[in-house]
């Protein structure tokens, strides 16, 4: 039992580190610039030290960030701007006064591409992390990436959305552990998708 907890108090304790990396490297970058980099930074941080919260270090952290400030830039907007289109006509689909069975579909359509587009993201963050990709590159393998493992995709759609519904209800947890929780938790659920796009990479 103490073991339990003190593993659980250790898995919180890193959490708020690496929220609070999180909001410092945002804020360094303006919030709007920054909040990319921070991503892929806290999952790098993570496939290199894991769960070992004493080698968690700022100044590493910052290298990092530097490093993946453009790229990731431009993967995060890339992702945001194919959402923000697609949420804006998943709203006009249901502003129309009269719906039929073929609006319907649509509808369903534009909420499971905004999914898609969202899981691509978390999976360019995960492979951000050990190749070096080009833009191109990184937004095919991407979505090819959601393929490899289903199972992985529902389950970070899942916690993703139980996430936002903790974040509404107890926003100071996400705010304070949440956000640097989730990056480790998708980390460790891509962890086959990696694998598998690792082997093909070098099978060839």
């Amino acid at each position: 039992m103490g073991n339990f907890i003190e593993l659980v108090f250790h898995r919180f304790f890193l959490g708020m580190i690496a929220t609070a990396y999180f909001w410092l490297l945002t804020l360094a970058g303006g919030v709007v610039f920054g909040i990319a980099p921070a991503s892929a930074t806290l999952m790098s941080l993570f496939a290199e030290h894991g769960y070992s919260y004493r080698a968690y270090g700022f100044k590493e952290a910052w290298t990092l960030y530097k490093s993946n400030f453009v790229k990731s830039n431009l993967s995060f907007y890339t992702f945001m701007g194919l959402d923000l289109i697609l949420i804006y006509g998943l709203y006009l689909m249901i502003q129309l006064p009269h719906q039929t069975i073929l609006h319907l579909a649509a509808t369903f359509l534009n909420i499971f591409l905004v999914a898609l587009v969202f899981l691509a993201y978390t999976v360019s963050l995960k492979l951000q992390v050990y190749f070096d990709l080009s833009y191109q590159n990184t937004l095919k393998l991407a979505f090819i990436g959601i393929f490899m493992s289903l199972s992985a995709m529902a389950k970070i759609l899942l916690g993703s959305v139980l996430l936002a519904i903790i974040a509404f209800y107890m926003p100071a947890l996400i705010i304070f552990v949440g956000i640097g929780m989730w990056h480790f938790f998708i980390s460790d659920l891509l962890e086959p998708v990696y694998e598998n796009i690792h082997e093909k990479l070098a099978s060839k």
